[in-house]
């Protein structure tokens, strides 16, 4: 198996390899024989048959062959490739191998036919084989060999050809006799025209000829289409080397039948393309045999009339056909096509001439080129275009060139792009066929219409077809005639108006030209000259033809391009004309037309790709600012080439900046101010972002280069960090609430900052920064200062403020000499009401201060002092806050040298009043914070302080702010609080006068804090203040001032003054009753609330009601406090109020509420435990008895409360109380021994005693006292209950 596996593949590889073989062979003949055609298509191989006949015939004639001999004579090199073809043919086959092996004998059929003579049946076998294109070939071959016979060989030939052809059983050999007996016919006629002119053809031959015509034409209704298209072949063979021996009209197979025959088959939709071109091709050929052929301009009129659309390759062989037709018998096509060239032919001199070339040309020109309809108007181009290049010498043709030429023109304007492309065309090979004045007329002619635009116009009717396929929707009028516009634009910009015909000659775009067709016309020959002429205008085109190969237009850049393909033949001219072309493509950028600016984007793109930096460098700037007014271009497709081409230079341009040496260098400064200043700040988004985006890429390839820009570069990317911003955030910000500052407007805010700082121009600055010394920060820092100063977004503070940061890391020692004006530049934009800016701001200072000077650190503190005791706005005081802070974290040290002027501020501020919904709790917490941090405990942090916080205090004591003045005695109070007992002078006396200084002046918010501190300061140093000091106030100064205070209108702040008061005449057992109760009893008195069985107030009282009642229960409560705290202990005063206070209080007691009743409660348990009348010393019966029988009966009302537990155990802890100073007030004695214990009174019997104290509890008291007593036996508390009992049966066991 693997054998035969291994046959098939190598007879496979040999099927394939052969015919290349011998096509490489057939093209080293054809080289030999002085041709340059590459072409492997058989009808363009075998237009270099007479080229190769002639050399041929030159090896066949050269006797000296240096080959060595076979069968004893010498092989010539043209029998051993014939020899060769033969072998391959047997052996292997393929069309290649038959053409060429045709070729040869056709070439030279004289000398080369008779080595076939005895091989006629190998030929008839391959006009057997199952291929078409085999069949035909084999059968030419076959004409041509036997065409050389004798006569009766001949005869016999063709007879037998004519049996063949009725031999149905086998299609492939009727075709094959069909085509034989045509070519073999054919070929006869033109040789004996040729030879034997004069002499008629001998009647048996022409009688067997008449018959093969008529056996031909018995298959022109064949149901075979194969049989059919080789009938209509052979046909037209017969008919162009000879007139056809069949009746003009009539019954049967006539000239006429078959004129109509063939007309009919052009436009039916049921015949194959190649039926169709060979019916048209025998409609051409048939004049041409026959002078006189009776039907010259019915087959004409039939082609012209005939046409189609979509079959623009068919009308090509109509204008063959029409050519071949117009002129008949002096056509071309009736030469041998294997041995005469179309431009060697000669026709013989007894031809009868049937030429009809005006009427044609004259048809042509008024009908079928002014036709309303597209496709007949682009069929008559190309039929016109045949006609001048086929008779291009013909006097008709000549004489109506202009009528020509404006027929062409008219055509330019159709917006099919190949009927467009034929006119051009044509238009060039009537300009070389004219006269030097002819020529002139032409060119004027033509660069008027391009140039004006004018159109021929064009009748319209029903049947016209106004837009044809896919053209509607493209730009209407002058669409069509673009292309040739900027051709004729060209040659004008040369002074070379004519030069438009050679652009036309060389805009072989078309794929139509590259068509078999097409290439018959032989373009490619004429733009090789139209080159070679315009290659002096090369300086001039260059720049032009390059731009225009990049043009939108599709047809425009097809024609650019071929001439471009045809004028260039130099790889380097690109480089050679490089500024020239730079120059072009640079100017044209702002052209009014889009199609020049986006075809310079382009073209441009392609230009600076793989650049070196010298060649561009100095139009750079020019080139960006250009291309960044292209990029807002009104035309989207302008500005995605701009964008292109941006980016192409983008890349380009950061190449060079990798380079070393002065190229890089001056790159950067050529490129940095336009990027910085026409880039990041423009309007255009796409224009900033791919500014940007080249920033970040030089800086990162760069690298120190940047230095010296760093002062230009780096203030204007911090700006960008805002203009870059979405508007809509900063406008969100602004119009934030007050309430959503708090939350969402700081939280948006910290966005907008953390996106700034991860951003690419803050990239590109920090790799910036890293190159930076003291050079460039001379001027770099003022810009930086500016901008802190100037600059309103977001961005741009917060990015400021992290350069500073990076600098104070980058290069401290450098930047010391401008710490002081960065700081300055910070403090002064610190105040911004956005928190974050804010933060921001307090984090660079606080990392600035570490590479200021010592005066510069002072100074910025002193500012802080001042701002936050002078102004009174928030925004000052968390500003403060934050810088202190910062500067407290992050430079310690610093914060320790300066530890005099900062931690009092601290110890001020961290007793700040805290509003919550404006954060300012959060403010104490990070003064606290700072204090705590740089004070060895809270004590010493104050006693080593003290001087300066004293100082503080009295200049916050002092401010014009209530509030300030409320947080100065807050701080006063703490000083005082945590000092207590320790301060003694000269810190007392500081305090002390402080505090007194503070008292002075009207009532402000918060000025309690000062009655506390002073409360706190005597009542804890009392026994400091009797000693006598210099600067000390006494005793009695200060009460007489704390006594005033409580005198003032405010009830919150007169309760204050009382309780300060009330705890310093506690403390210093100063008697000021007097002076209290006229200020308390009024306020008892003034303010009664409702009594704890007095009805309750609804639930929707107004909160006004209800906030008034509770200021009156605190003021009862307060004066109740005051007047036991105050109680004196001097008997005079005592005996003066001890009635009035005790009636007041049981007053009070029965009527009040729970709350008032508790402070009464305390109040007289204070009182009565300093009521001298129970010492033995001061007794006074009574007195006495009237006030404990007041007293009991006022006490059984709390004692009876079953809903307030607390106001029971008061209510029990004063009758305790009383019962035991009463006992304590007793002189009991048993035998010499004292007793102190009422119990063991109870229980000794017999003894003498002294009741008279007891005797002041009247009866009445003691059951009240009882009875209220009694009712606690079954209280909830066993506490309570137990305590009940036992004092219930004291007070039983009394006599």
């Amino acid at each position: 198996m693997s054998h035969v596996f291994f046959l098939e593949q190598m007879h496979l590889f040999i099927t394939l390899l052969f015919p290349q073989i011998v096509l490489y062979l057939r093209m080293c003949l054809v080289y030999s024989a002085g041709a340059t055609s590459t072409s492997q298509s058989l009808m363009d191989m075998q237009d270099d048959a007479p080229l190769i006949g002639c050399y041929v015939q030159s090896l066949l004639s050269n006797e000296a062959s240096p080959y060595s001999a076979t069968k004893g004579g010498e092989a010539n090199p043209v029998h051993i490739y014939m020899d060769l073809l033969q072998q391959l043919l047997s052996a292997v086959g393929g069309i290649p191998v038959m053409y060429c092996l045709l070729e040869v004998v056709s070439v030279c059929p004289e000398k080369l036919t008779p080595n076939f003579v005895d091989k006629i049946d190998w030929i008839k076998g391959l006009m057997n084989t199952n291929k078409e294109d085999m069949r035909e070939l084999a059968a030419q071959l076959y004409a041509v060999v036997v065409s050389t016979m004798s006569g009766n060989e001949l005869r016999t030939a063709v007879q037998n050809l004519i049996k063949t052809t009725k031999d149905t059983h086998s299609p492939e050999t009727q075709h094959g006799a069909i085509l034989a007996l045509g070519y073999m016919v054919g070929r006869y006629m033109n040789k004996r025209r040729s030879l034997m002119p004069t002499e008629p053809t001998p009647k048996e031959n022409e009688e067997l000829i008449a018959i093969a015509t008529k056996a031909i034409g018995s298959f022109l209704d064949s149901e075979s289409p194969l049989l059919t298209v080789a009938a209509v072949t052979a046909l037209g063979e017969i008919g162009r080397n000879s007139v056809l021996l069949i009746p003009a009209d009539g019954n049967g197979f006539t000239k006429l039948s078959l004129v109509d025959n063939l007309l009919a088959r052009i436009p039916s939709g049921k015949e194959t393309g190649k039926m169709k071109e060979r019916a048209i091709q025998t409609l051409g050929f048939l004049p041409v045999g026959d002078g006189e052929f009776p039907h010259q301009k019915k087959i004409l009129q039939g082609l012209m009339d005939s046409v189609e659309a979509k079959q623009v390759e068919l009308q090509f062989t109509v204008g063959e056909a029409l050519t071949n037709a117009a002129i008949g018998s002096c056509s071309g096509a009736a030469r041998d096509v294997w041995t005469c060239t179309e431009d060697q032919y000669c026709p013989p001199d007894n031809v009868k001439n049937n030429d009809i070339v005006p009427w044609v040309l004259n048809s042509v020109l008024s009908k079928y080129i002014s036709s309303p309809n597209p496709h007949v108007r682009q069929a008559a181009c190309i039929w016109l275009l045949s006609l001048v290049k086929k008779l291009s010498h013909h006097k008709e043709i000549q004489s109506h060139l202009k009528e020509i030429q404006t027929a062409f023109i008219s055509i330019l304007s159709d917006p099919d792009e190949l009927s467009q492309d034929v006119a051009s065309k044509g238009l060039g090979m009537v300009y070389e066929l004219g006269g030097e004045q002819d020529q002139q007329e032409l060119v004027s002619t033509l660069v008027e219409t391009l140039m004006t635009g004018k159109r021929a116009k064009h009748t319209v009717s029903e049947d016209t077809e106004v837009f044809r396929g896919e053209s509607l929707g493209k730009a209407p009028d002058g669409q069509g005639l673009s292309t040739y516009k900027e051709l004729c634009a060209l040659a004008s910009d040369l002074n070379q108006p004519d030069l438009v015909y050679k652009f036309m000659n060389l805009a072989n775009h078309h794929a139509m030209w590259n068509s078999r067709k097409g290439a018959a016309f032989g373009f490619n020959i004429i733009a090789a000259k139209a080159g070679e002429q315009l290659a002096p205008f090369l300086p001039q085109l260059v720049p032009r033809l390059y731009r225009y190969q990049f043009d939108p237009n599709l047809a425009i850049r097809q024609a650019m391009t071929s001439i471009w393909d045809a004028l260039v033949t130099d790889k380097t001219i690109v480089e050679k004309y490089f500024k020239e072309i730079l120059q072009d493509v640079i100017s044209s950028l702002t052209s009014n037309m889009w199609r020049v600016r986006e075809s310079s984007c382009l073209a441009l793109n392609d230009l600076i790709r793989g650049r070196q930096a010298d060649e561009i460098i100095d139009r750079l700037s020019e080139i960006w600012e250009t291309l960044f007014r292209v990029l807002d271009d009104i035309k989207e497709s302008v500005r995605k080439a701009a964008d292109l081409t941006l980016k192409t230079l983008s890349k380009v341009c950061v190449r060079m900046c990798e380079s070393t040496g002065v190229t890089a260098q001056r790159t950067v400064a050529v490129l940095l101010p336009t990027l910085l200043d026409k880039g990041i700040i423009s309007n255009v988004t796409e224009v900033r972002t791919l500014s940007i985006q080249t920033l970040v890429k030089i800086s990162k390839t760069a690298g120190s280069r940047l230095k010296p820009h760093a002062p230009r570069l780096i203030p204007a990317l911090l700006e960008a960090l805002s203009v870059l911003e979405p508007q809509v955030l900063n406008y969100l910000s602004l119009r934030a609430t007050e309430q959503e500052k708090v939350s969402r407007s700081s939280a948006m805010d910290a966005a907008r900052l953390s996106a700034a700082k991860s951003s690419p121009m803050m990239e590109t600055i920090n790799m910036c920064l890293q190159h930076l010394d003291v050079s460039v920060l001379g001027e770099l820092v003022p810009k930086l200062c500016d901008l802190l100063k100037s600059g309103i977004g977001l961005g741009t503070k917060g990015g400021c403020a992290s350069v500073i940061v990076s600098l104070t890391v980058q290069c401290p020692q450098d930047l010391t000499p401008y710490s002081g004006k960065l700081m300055s530049a910070l403090l002064n934009g610190i105040n911004d009401r956005s928190s974050v800016i804010q933060k921001s701001f307090a984090f660079a200072i606080g990392h600035l201060v570490r590479t200021a000077k010592d005066g510069s650190v002072e100074k910025l503190l002193q500012k802080l002092n001042t701002w936050y005791l002078e102004k009174e706005e928030a925004l000052y005081r968390s500003s403060c806050c934050l810088v202190v802070h910062a500067i407290s974290h992050y430079s310690p040290d610093v914060l320790k040298a300066h530890a005099g002027v900062a931690l009092p501020l601290a110890f001020l501020a961290m007793h700040q009043e805290p509003e919550e919904e404006k954060g300012e709790s959060a403010e104490a917490n990070l003064w606290s914070e700072v204090w705590q941090e740089h004070v060895p405990g809270s004590f010493g942090g104050i006693r080593l302080y003290m001087t300066e916080l004293i100082a503080i205090t009295q200049r916050a004591l002092q401010s014009q702010s209530w509030k300030m003045k409320a947080q100065g005695a807050a701080a006063m109070a703490t000083i005082a609080k945590q000092q207590t007992g320790s301060l003694v002078a000269p810190h007392l006396g500081m305090v002390l006068s402080a505090l007194l200084q503070g008292l002075a002046g009207r009532t402000w918010a918060g000025k309690e804090e000062l009655l506390k501190a002073v409360g706190s300061v005597v009542s804890k140093c009392s026994v400091e203040l009797q000693k006598p000091a210099a600067g000390q106030p006494t005793l009695s100064e200060v009460l007489d001032l704390v006594l005033k205070e409580c005198k003032k209108e405010s009830l919150v702040y007169r309760m204050a003054a009382l309780r300060s008061a009330a705890d310093i005449l506690e403390s210093t057992q100063e008697d000021r009753f007097q002076e209290i109760t006229d200020i308390v009893l009024p306020l008892i008195k003034k303010n009664q609330p409702a009594s704890a069985s007095s009805p309750k107030h609804d639930d929707d009282d107004d909160d006004d009601e209800a906030k008034a009642r509770e200021l009156q229960t605190e003021v009862l409560l307060c004066a109740f406090e005051t007047l036991g705290k105050t109680w004196p202990k001097t008997i005079q005063t005592q005996n003066q109020f001890q009635n009035e206070v005790c009636s007041l209080m049981c007053d009070r007691l029965k009527l009040s509420t729970w709350r008032v009743q508790l402070g009464v409660l305390r109040a007289l348990k204070v009182f009565y435990q300093g009521l001298l009348l129970l010492d033995k010393d001061h007794q006074n019966a009574a007195v006495l008895t009237e006030m404990l029988s007041e007293t009991c009966t006022a006490l059984a009302t709390p004692l009876e409360n079953k809903s307030y537990s607390s106001v029971r155990t008061d209510a029990l802890a004063v009758v305790e109380l009383l019962l035991k100073r009463i006992e304590g007030s007793i002189d009991l004695t048993v035998s010499n021994v004292p007793c102190t214990n009422i119990n063991d009174f109870v229980v000794i019997d017999n003894m003498p005693t002294h009741y008279d104290q007891w005797e002041c509890l009247s009866e009445r008291s003691r059951q009240q006292l009882q009875r209220s007593l009694a009712t606690m036996e079954t209280d909830s508390r066993p506490d309570l209950k137990d305590k009940a009992q036992t004092m219930r049966r004291k007070i039983q066991a009394l006599p």
